[in-house]
């Protein structure tokens, strides 16, 4: 009885329809993901500096008085920058939007080509690229 409890049961995770496909599709597909995980860490940083472009208004120009010349001025700065930021955001999400399009795109491609199961090719490279690069995984419907 304790010989059952203390021993360590290990499970072996099969990936067989991953393991199916050739190895250049399957590195193709993660090197896809792991572009689209970059992609997330470059967003959180145009987040981190309208954090800091907020302090800085905050710390620096709000409560002091300026002219009405130089307060405009000052606002039509402070929003072509946050602009640019927001925009920034918007280009990043739709370069990481394509890239997990395109992986969605090659895992229907190569199920239909190698006669597997869409939605079970999908959970194994999801499960595997979320092991490696870490993120949200790809959803297959």
């Amino acid at each position: 009885m304790e010989n059952q409890t203390t021993q360590e049961t290990t499970q072996v995770i099969q990936l067989k329809s991953l393991e199916a496909l050739p190895k250049e599709k399957t590195q193709e597909m993660m090197d896809l993901y792991g572009a689209s995980i970059d992609m997330e860490t470059y967003a959180k940083l145009c987040f981190a500096l309208i954090f800091v472009l907020v302090l800085i208004h905050n710390i620096f120009i709000a409560g002091n008085s300026y002219a009405i010349d130089t307060y405009d001025t000052i606002m039509a700065v402070e929003l072509s920058i946050v602009g640019v930021i927001i925009l920034a955001v918007f280009v990043i999400a739709g370069i990481a939007m394509s890239k997990s399009s395109q992986i969605k795109k090659l895992i229907i491609e190569n199920s239909k080509k190698y006669k597997l199961k869409k939605e079970e090719l999908g959970e194994e490279f999801s499960l595997f690229a979320v092991h490696l690069y870490g993120g949200r995984g790809i959803t297959i419907k």
